[in-house]
């Protein structure tokens, strides 16, 4: 969750918006960043070959064409009322099974190829689906023929947009907030080696290896499979599953733009398997002052399986840049200023079809030895900020609990 200021441009990593699934989360978070955390409901596109609709999607139909609106109406109709209630076996039949053939066809197919990298009848048919809205027949036929009122799952979001004078922007505001109220936080240490029999972690720091042991419990936010190779006596079957477990990359292009502020809603999807971007960020809509104010900010995402060699940066960036312009991304009169490539490795975790036991075996071997892996790499699934936030909370305060059990009972002794 770092901010990059390239110049006089500022680029989250990834997109962020954060959304609160529950109260007591959101009464947390909001009362640490007080007035800096601002409403930023958000508006998203997604652009077909039929036609450019609201997201969600199949929510929004009626930027298609009326022959797209209607066979994707009727699909839905089939696979909704047909009465052939098919088990999907995998990702490609969830999604076709849920909304129809034509809905998938024209965007739940192309975008997700691009988004996975994979073959989608090779994927699990749950995991990938935390945000992905199951369409109520009656709501998707007043989306596709009259303006309708849906609400996704983030609609009520929430972005951080502090004074112009502020040092830091973007939603790293946030995990320095979070930071703040560390009593003893330690940075620039690398986490060397695990030793769960005796409660040890080896890490290295200005060059000198140092030991650190642990008593009740240990956190680890580190992806699962980084985790499981870090630790030692961990049985070889458990260890060389979880080094297979697949996740994709996120190169994340940012672009400084001169030019006027196009008003393109907060990101765009595009289904063309041609162009090299899934999405496309207008940081502007976050936060004008991501940006000089004749200038805006756009954040490029581009997926790589994390298996295969990384893009050249170059090369990709002259990629880019073609296929925006081929896009019909840029306003006239835009000038790209600057392109820097970042990696966010790993990004978003994979789901295969048999992957769910090799992720509990890890986790029953960690929790046996008082590790508690979280976070969406440490749980090993497809979450949100929140999400994160809300388990990493009820962790601490269940070792809170825990720890006034075991000062109550050594009192009345």
């Amino acid at each position: 969750m770092r901010t990059e200021r390239f110049g006089d441009y500022w680029f989250d990593r990834v997109l962020h918006l954060l959304y609160f699934q529950d109260p007591d989360t959101e009464h947390a978070v909001r009362a640490l960043m007080g007035d800096v955390l601002a409403p930023c409901p958000p508006v998203a596109w997604c652009e077909t070959s039929r036609g450019t609709t609201r997201f969600p999607f199949q929510m929004n139909l009626r930027g298609l064409d009326v022959e797209a609106r209607m066979r994707c109406v009727q699909d839905l109709a089939e696979v909704s009322f047909g009465g052939s209630a098919e088990r999907a076996e995998n990702f490609e039949e969830h999604l076709r099974c849920t909304f129809g053939r034509s809905m998938c066809e024209l965007f739940l197919f192309p975008y997700n190829r691009k988004m996975w990298k994979r073959s989608l009848s090779a994927l699990a048919p749950s995991g990938f689906t935390w945000n992905i809205t199951h369409p109520d027949f009656e709501a998707v036929l007043r989306g596709a023929f009259a303006e309708a009122d849906f609400k996704a799952y983030n609609s009520a979001g929430w972005y951080p947009r502090p004074p112009a004078s502020a040092g830091r922007r973007g939603m790293e505001c946030l995990s320095a907030a979070i930071a703040s109220q560390a009593a003893d936080l330690r940075c620039g240490c690398e986490v060397v080696a695990i030793h769960p029999e005796r409660r040890e972690v080896t890490y290295r720091r200005a060059g000198r290896i140092e030991r650190i042991a642990y008593g009740e419990a240990l956190l680890s936010t580190l992806p699962l499979p980084a985790l499981m190779d870090l630790c030692d006596a961990v049985p070889a079957g458990v260890r060389s599953a979880c080094a297979r477990l697949a996740s994709n990359r996120v190169l994340s292009v940012a672009i400084g733009i001169q030019g006027p502020r196009p008003r393109a809603g907060h990101w765009r999807y595009y289904a063309d398997e041609s162009l090299i971007f899934t999405r496309l960020v207008f940081l502007h809509e976050f936060d004008p002052g991501l940006a000089p104010e004749d200038g805006w900010p756009l954040l490029v995402e581009v997926i790589e399986p994390s298996e295969q060699p990384r893009s050249d940066s170059d090369a990709l960036v002259a990629r880019v840049v073609a296929d925006l312009s081929r896009a019909r991304a840029l306003p006239e009169g835009s000038t790209v200023t600057s392109a820097r490539v970042m990696s966010i490795d790993p990004a978003y975790v994979v789901f295969g079809r048999e992957d769910r036991p090799v992720v509990e075996a890890a986790h029953r071997f960690l929790s046996s030895h008082g590790i508690t892996s979280l976070g969406r790499y440490g749980k090993w699934e497809y979450s949100s900020m929140s999400s994160c936030i809300r388990d990493g909370r009820a962790w601490a305060h269940q070792l809170s609990r825990a720890a006034g059990r075991q000062a109550s009972t050594v009192g009345s002794d």
